[in-house]
């Protein structure tokens, strides 16, 4: 990532609307889909700044994976013990080591997204589950996609692709942040017709930015409510989507 971002998103990450509703939606489908047997062997990879690492920390023992240094310090600084150095696509671990394998938007920023994939899926056991999520729509791409060096945004068809694994069972493939689509991508829409030329790399705007603590605590219940109805059912179109495969059994 561009390194203005990294203290940004530590700073928020434990506060900011859009990273604790992710979480939350994340932890809601793990309780139900992820195996009641517990403790769980659960991989964290491309942890980033370690908010997530705690919470994950729910269902059994976390380990943290990420390739930047500068991030697994800002993880450390939360005190997290079990932080790795590693990058997709290859991780250093045998096959089937862990119960539950997340990437929460990593994979859009690796050139060879199926190839990561694949290595996700070989650290998963038969009978774990591999969580993914990414950004949507290419045709949002933003500033935000420009300093968080993303290669690409997605589609559900897209992801429902790059995630069918020999021996996996799609979960639950849905769009999320539903709630707040149309009025992003209307304003994506209107920045773009409107010819805003784009920042020099020094002046990038990312979409992680303090708001007003009220705003951002409605915010917070609007996203993170979408994880009542995405137990269940699916979403038809959002700004990011998630994924979720179960491995079978030998």
């Amino acid at each position: 990532m561009h390194p203005q971002i990294y203290e940004d998103i530590y700073n928020a990450e434990l506060t900011h609307w859009w990273f604790c509703g992710r979480l939350h939606i994340v932890t809601s489908l793990l309780r139900r889909f992820a195996s009641k047997s517990r403790p769980l062997r659960v991989a964290d990879v491309g942890c980033g700044m370690g908010a997530s690492l705690e919470a994950l920390g729910e269902f059994g023992w976390v380990a943290g994976l990420d390739y930047s240094a500068t991030a697994l310090g800002f993880s450390r600084q939360r005190g997290f013990p079990r932080l790795l150095a590693a990058a997709l696509p290859s991780l250093p671990f045998a096959d089937s080591e862990f119960d539950v394998v997340c990437a929460l938007d990593v994979i859009e920023h690796i050139d060879d997204d199926a190839a990561a994939v694949r290595e996700l899926w070989r650290v998963c056991k038969p009978g774990g589950l591999l969580v993914v999520t990414v950004p949507a729509y290419q045709w949002l791409w933003s500033e935000h996609d420009d300093i968080n060096e993303h290669k690409r945004r997605y589609t559900r068809p897209l992801l429902r692709e790059r995630l069918t694994l020999p021996g996996g069972e799609l979960m639950r493939l849905s769009y999320m942040n539903t709630l707040f689509a149309l009025p992003v991508m209307l304003f994506r829409l209107v920045r773009r017709t409107g010819g805003q030329k784009k920042s020099a790399s020094a002046d990038l705007k990312s979409d992680v930015f303090p708001l007003p603590r009220i705003l951002n605590s409605i915010l917070k219940f609007l996203f993170s409510s979408e994880a009542v109805w995405l137990r269940y059912a699916s979403l038809p179109f959002g700004i990011s989507l998630i994924c979720i495969v179960r491995k079978h059994e030998d």
